[in-house]
């Protein structure tokens, strides 16, 4: 009887030591899991808190681009325009009636390789460091994406309008049309003056008029632009797309203020 009581007793200490240990044991799993989503829930905040940093840096850099876009695209919607000015005056009977200048209007004929320059150091960061997959926006994410080789078709259709100008316009031109006359009339710089004076070279604007080839230069000219302003207005498009988003995943940002300190980017 007496060992039948130990043994008795001995169970219901092992009960009470099992139960207790138990209940530690869920203890210290309740405190791991209560760990683990800590360090997800700040993990996940600081991922948020990235991808926030990059979105509005980008936002800030896009601003900074179409600055460059804007002007590159008003410059080539002038050559355009001017173009068409001159063309109102070729043909067999030639003659130049307008009332501009025909040396202020050929300068446009000549330096007429304005290409947009988009900033692209925010976003290659985006693109080269990974943060590109912790957007969360999956329409965000596509566009952004998309920019470098929107950039890549932008870039050939402009290098395929410089080979042009520098291969086949320029030196037709540089026969027959004075540079020097045509920078007394334009400034394009900001820190030094552009002007040479006037060339002691004449030149028939008629006999010009007249040349079938002249003609031909400045409507593929005007053609191949009409080309690239398209391809650039879209990437516009594609620019406040991505503006817009950003906009509306962090409305709580004052993007005016945001827009103070731009870097105004270059022109080429």
């Amino acid at each position: 009887m007496r060992i039948l009581k130990i043994i008795q007793n001995i169970g219901k200490v092992n009960k009470e030591y099992y139960k207790y240990a138990f209940i530690e044991i869920f203890l210290i799993i309740i405190g791991i899991l209560i760990a683990l989503e800590v360090n997800n829930a700040n993990e996940k905040r600081k991922i948020r808190i990235d991808e926030k940093k990059a979105l509005l840096s980008l936002h800030n850099e896009i601003s900074s681009s179409i600055i460059n876009l804007d002007f590159v695209v008003s410059k080539k919607k002038q050559i355009i325009d001017v173009g068409s000015e001159i063309l109102k005056y070729t043909g067999p009977k030639g003659e130049w009636k307008s009332e501009q200048k025909f040396d202020s209007l050929i300068y446009y004929v000549f330096f007429s390789g304005w290409r947009h320059v988009p900033q692209e150091g925010v976003l290659n960061e985006i693109l080269n460091s990974g943060k590109l997959s912790i957007i969360s926006d999956p329409n965000l994410k596509v566009q952004i994406s998309s920019l470098p080789k929107t950039f890549s078709q932008i870039l050939e259709e402009d290098r395929v309008l410089r080979t042009g100008i520098w291969q086949y316009f320029n030196p037709f031109l540089n026969k027959i049309v004075s540079v020097k006359n045509s920078t007394n009339f334009i400034e394009l710089t900001e820190f030094s003056k552009g002007a040479l004076g006037f060339s002691k070279f004449d030149f028939e604007i008629n006999s010009l008029l007249k040349n079938k080839e002249f003609e031909n230069i400045i409507s593929m000219q005007s053609s191949y632009l009409k080309f690239n302003i398209e391809m650039l207005e879209k990437l516009n498009i594609k620019y406040n797309s991505i503006q817009r988003l950003i906009e509306k995943k962090y409305p709580d940002i004052d993007y005016s203020i945001l827009k103070e300190n731009i870097d105004r980017g270059v022109w080429n």
